[in-house]
Order: structure tokens, then sequence, then C-alpha cells
């Protein structure tokens, strides 16, 4: 059996997508007319390119720039390697069957099963320029690998909160080094990276809409994402996150509805929030802790709106019990189910460890039988194993109950 080997940064890191491969174990080719350069000089010259590719990208593909100018300086030594000198390549994308354009072939060095090292010669991805490689790495974290497509949907810009939040989400995911999040964290704090990232605002306003469209299930360039929906001029809407990138365009996500671009809206007069509260309710805002859909006081779901997501904070106006079932009421005639906010207390039947929303095991704590734990809404799928969440990037695992 033949075991490849991962060098440079990928001694500590070995990489899980196929198309996400090995840079440092090449046998360098010296690039001609190469000088002796300062690390400073090379460090600023490397992000003055890189950062620009960087936002490009990231608004395309909806991520970080932090995150991915970190992954580049950490996989191509500041864009130092060989395959980034003769080819572009940042983050050793290998020249597999679906790729039709120019190829760069280096040897590398593999590992038998008994240890035994031995050399072949290894065809990689040629770019023309660092936008290439930007790209490609970016709808490579957008669309993940051909057997698991969300494989780091943790490190998308709509649900990470952050830039670390989403290096944690690519730990165990885009690499196997329990410490990769350290690393990139370490790079983008060191040279202020976040500077480039764009400004999430996550506040809930009302607009109205000012030109007819289709709603989009992430916010990206809409040629990357499908369609979730449409709203109609005239339209009163609830937008609950804001995303400003550096050139200042928006992406605004429609509470029930998807992301649509910030020109389609007029957002230069947001109705009050207040203003599709059910009339003599006192709002209180609660966190919804799973995943909801909405429905209307026959307890029907509401045609044309899509689940809220978790882990955000939502108005609610009081209880209902429709059908025997306790809701809130989040809008006039829009409810949600109570389990999705309090939850329910399930007593242990086991001893139960605790995982994250990636299905690692988050730490050693280990819950004791008997033990009562408020699980909230219905069991969760991660990665074939059903689990009930238990907060905020939390599970257990159903058969524990």
């Amino acid at each position: 059996m033949k075991k490849r080997l991962f060098t440079g940064f990928a001694a500590a890191v070995m990489l899980t997508s196929t198309a996400i491969p090995v840079t440092n174990k090449l046998i360098a080719k010296t690039p001609v007319g190469t000088k002796k350069v300062s690390a400073a000089s090379t460090s600023s010259a490397f992000l003055d390119t890189a950062a620009k590719q960087a936002q490009k990208a990231s608004k395309k593909y909806g991520l970080y720039p932090s995150v991915m100018i970190a992954q580049a300086i950490v996989e191509s030594n500041w864009g130092q390697s060989g395959l980034a000198v003769n080819a572009n390549n940042l983050f050793g994308m290998k020249a597999d069957d679906s790729w039709m354009g120019p190829t760069y072939t280096s040897k590398t060095r593999e590992e038998t099963s008994a240890g035994k090292s031995y050399y072949v010669n290894a065809n990689f991805r040629k770019y023309s320029s660092y936008e290439g490689s930007f790209d490609d790495n970016g709808k490579k974290l957008r669309e993940g690998v051909s057997w698991q497509p969300t494989r780091y949907q943790g490190a998308w810009i709509e649900n990470a909160s952050s830039y670390a939040a989403a290096t944690k989400a690519l730990t165990g995911t885009y690499a196997t080094a329990h410490n990769y999040n350290t690393i990139l964290n370490q790079r983008i704090t060191a040279y202020d990276l976040t500077q480039y990232d764009p400004k999430v605002f996550n506040a809930t306003a009302n607009y109205t809409v000012k030109a007819s469209g289709s709603t989009y299930d992430w916010p990206t360039d809409h040629s990357v994402s499908s369609t979730s929906g449409s709203v109609s001029k005239g339209d009163n809407v609830t937008v609950d996150k804001t995303i400003t990138y550096y050139n200042g365009s928006q992406r605004m996500h429609i509470a029930g509805k998807g992301w649509i671009n910030g020109t389609s809206l007029d957002t230069g007069s947001a109705l009050p929030p207040a203003s599709q509260a059910p009339k003599g309710e006192k709002k209180i805002t609660k966190m919804l802790m799973h995943n909801a859909y909405i429905y209307n006081a026959k307890g029907k779901r509401v045609k044309g709106t899509k689940a809220l997501k978790a882990d955000n904070n939502i108005p609610t106006y009081g209880t209902k019990t429709i059908n025997g079932k306790s809701y809130y009421r989040i809008s006039t005639n829009q409810y949600i189910a109570a389990g999705n906010i309090d939850g329910k207390m399930r007593a242990l039947k086991h001893n139960a460890y605790v995982y994250n929303d990636y299905g690692n095991r988050d730490n050693s704590k280990v819950m004791k039988k008997n033990q009562s734990v408020a699980t909230y809404g219905s069991a969760v799928t991660i990665y074939s194993k059903k689990y009930y969440k238990i907060g905020t990037g939390h599970y257990i695992k159903k058969a524990n109950f």
C-alpha cells in the first residue's frame, strides 16, 4: 500500500480532499532569475497581490478573505514555494481528471506502508495568475467534495460568526491537524488580515422591495448559488443579516426567503420591525436553538417561507396552542414550534460524549447516565448519525437517550 507524504506546513496538516493536495513534498525547481529579497518585502508584496484576489474570490463564494489569505501564506510560504513560483498554485491543487487547463509537473516523494520513500511525477494545476488559484480554492470551499458537497459549510460567511469560527470549521475537514485553526489564526492576527474581511451585521430591519427578482440560497454571486424563491416590487420584507463587501456592495438575508442583493431593496427608509408585530403583544427576544419552520394559526406550513436558522435571536410575541402543541408567535399569523426555543428535558440512558457541528467529539467531558438534559427540536443528522442538539454547537447522540 502506498502512502502519500505531506510536507512543509503539511507535515503538520494532512489534507483530506483530493483536490486540495500536497504542496511541500515537491522537489523544488529554482526559478530562473530569482534574487534574494528581505522577508518583510516578500510578505508585503505577497499581501498586496493576494489580498485583492482573496477579496474578489470571497465575495464570489461567500467566504472570509482573511482565512483564504492565511491558507495561502501557509501553503505557499508567502508565494515562494515551487508551485507558487512556477504555476501560481498557492493551495497545492492537483490536476485531476476534471481539470481542463494547463498543468505543471513536479516530483513528489511518496512512501510505502513499510516506510520506504520513492519519487513520482505529479501533475498540478497551473494558473496564469494568483486570481485563478484563489478562485479555485474559493470554489472548493463553497462546493466541497464530490462525496460531501457541504463539507466546508462551517467556514461559509453566513454560517461562521467570525474568522475564528471559520478556521475551526476547517479543522478536521479541510485538514486533519488538530491545531490547523491555531496555525491560521496566528497569521490572521499577526498580519491584521481581518482588515480585508467584509462587515457582517446581524440585526433585524424591515425594507420595501424596489425591484422584483429572485432570492438565493447563498450570499454568493448568482452564478454560484441556486435560487430559493422570489420577491415582488412593493413587498415588505424582514432582513436579519447584512454583509457589506470591500467594494461597498451588500448582500442581505430576507427571513424565510433567502439572500438578495442590497440594490433590490429600498434601504434608505427601513420600516420599523414592529410593523409586523401582532398588536397588543409584548415583544420578547429569544434565542432560536434549532432550525424552525414557520406555521400559520392552523398549524400549516406557510408557503413561500424557508426555515429560520438556529443560533439567532428572534422576536416573539407570546405563545399559542395549536392542535395541542405549543408555538411562539413571531409575526402576524406566523408561528414556530416552542420546542425549537424552550427545548425538552430528556434523561440519558447511557454516559454520553458531547459533539460539535461536524460530528467531532468537542471535549472530554462525559455527561452521566440518568442526567436530565434539555434537547432542542427534532434529531438532526450529522454524517449519517442522529444527534439531539443540547446547545449552540453542542450535540449528544440520539442513541444515548
